[in-house]
């Protein structure tokens, strides 16, 4: 690194003196492209400053596409380091038809949810919610009026690290980020590990909604195809061997959204190995977590957190409105996600949390874990029964969990399948909403909780 002299009577911090000193010295050419930066404590000791003062620089020419942050190994200058770039315009369009698709879903309507990503609210009511927000609100110690802590309840954190445990994954509380749900868990990870143009990996089909987000904060996607047992990895190697550097591949190892498949244990283990070789890292969408056993493959449980950082929730077991969800991750970046929840939404809601540990250490929820497994399997079988009856093609020959992902037998456009269905009282999600450049799909997502005579009967006619 060549020699950097802040100047002690100068009007800008130090923080600005060393970003400016620093992003000449890059694009000078002073600072070989690739080369690691001195250490935070290192080049804080030299200059006589805190260490903050050297991160807040460091993460300003991150922003600015000069360094390449490492999650545990450093800053390192970017090869072909460029000035900032604009924001590659946000495919709106897109965008406002994924925001249309869920109003569609949320607002009340006659339309029977068929293609939901929830299961219906009768079959959440054995936990008695109210009984147990009353409980919560009549606590004199509940949070009510006051802001939460910056991780969350600790109590919550605690219970969720005994059940990390039982599924093989050894992490601490203060490893565990509790958020408003798994789309606030997103938004926070592409925040903290993303800069506007990066390339992350998204799987084909997959969750719409990351799509949107991933849109609207100019990431670069590139799709990996979704296959029975897991994302196929043949394509996935091809496109890294031929340079593609990704950020983040985001995913689902079990009970994947639409196609309800789950990886499979030699596939994880190959995946993490090019996770290793090529320097990114897996965010795992477990929201569908409780739905299958702990024993289900799951990358955190071979990785130790290393290259995987965990999400998942309750939004599908408990209560879709009361949104609680959370991040596991390793402890650098969980501190960092922590900081950029506090400037995006200060806390979460410490009282909500506070109901969820409620149920979670008082209300049952096992029981009533095996009683949905149960219904959710029972639904499985006659869905399957009923399209199969109808000459449907499905995505895979056995899955668990809620959804089934299935194919007209005439092949017909999934978008038109949708009209038709909206306009006999069903809701579906078109194929296209699933694919991360929303071409036409001939694929459509069944929830197996909606199986009615009115779906039978619609069913049998198209």
């Amino acid at each position: 690194m060549p020699p950097i002299g802040l100047d002690p009577h100068s009007p800008l911090p130090p923080q600005q003196q060393l970003c400016r000193l620093l992003q000449q010295a890059i694009q000078q050419g002073q600072l070989a492209a690739g080369s690691k930066m001195a250490s935070i404590r290192a080049l804080a000791a030299q200059l006589g400053i805190s260490r903050y003062a050297v991160l807040a620089a460091y993460e300003e020419l991150a922003g600015m596409g000069l360094l390449n942050p490492r999650h545990g190994s450093g800053y390192y200058v970017r090869i072909n380091a460029t000035p900032p770039r604009q924001a590659r315009p946000a495919h709106l369009d897109q965008v406002l038809d994924v925001a249309l698709l869920i109003r569609g879903l949320v607002e009340p309507n006659n339309l029977l949810k068929c293609g939901s990503g929830a299961l219906p609210k009768e079959w959440l009511q054995g936990l008695d919610l109210h009984r147990h927000l009353r409980s919560v609100a009549a606590r004199p110690g509940a949070n009510v009026y006051c802001y939460g802590s910056a991780l969350g309840y600790a109590p919550l954190r605690d219970v969720l690290q005994q059940r990390l445990a039982r599924r093989g994954i050894d992490c601490s509380a203060e490893q565990i980020l509790l958020t408003a749900g798994s789309t606030h868990s997103l938004e926070l990870l592409i925040r903290c590990c993303c800069a506007t143009g990066d390339t992350v990996l998204v799987e084909a089909p997959g969750y719409y909604n990351l799509f949107s987000l991933l849109h609207l904060s100019g990431m670069a996607m590139q799709a990996v195809p979704r296959q029975a047992d897991g994302p196929d990895l043949d394509a996935l190697e091809s496109l890294l061997r031929g340079g593609l550097r990704p950020r983040l591949f985001f995913m689902q190892s079990l009970l994947h959204n639409p196609t309800g498949s789950s990886l499979s244990w030699s596939k994880a283990h190959r995946l993490l190995r090019l996770a290793e070789n090529y320097d990114f890292t897996i965010v795992d969408d477990d929201i569908y977590s409780d739905f299958a056993t702990d024993q289900a493959p799951r990358l955190a449980n071979l990785d130790g957190l290393q290259r995987v950082v965990y999400l998942s929730g309750f939004s599908k077991t408990i209560s879709s409105d009361l949104r609680v969800g959370y991040i596991a991750a390793a402890a650098p970046l969980l501190q960092t996600l922590a900081r950029v929840k506090l400037m995006i939404s200060i806390t979460t809601s410490e009282f909500i949390e506070q109901a969820i540990y409620q149920v979670l250490t008082h209300g049952h929820y096992e029981r009533h874990l095996t009683q949905l497994r149960k219904r959710v399997g029972e639904g499985q079988d006659s869905m399957r029964q009923l399209l199969s009856t109808c000459g449907w093609h499905t995505f895979a020959a056995a899955t668990q969990g809620m959804f089934i992902w299935c194919r007209h037998p005439a092949g017909k456009d999934s978008l038109l399948l949708a009209q038709e269905a909206a306009a006999a009282g069903f809701w579906f999600a078109p194929g296209s909403a699933f694919d991360p450049d929303h071409q036409p799909s001939a694929w459509l997502r069944f929830n197996v909780a909606y199986d009615t005579p009115e779906l039978r009967a619609w069913l049998s006619t198209i």
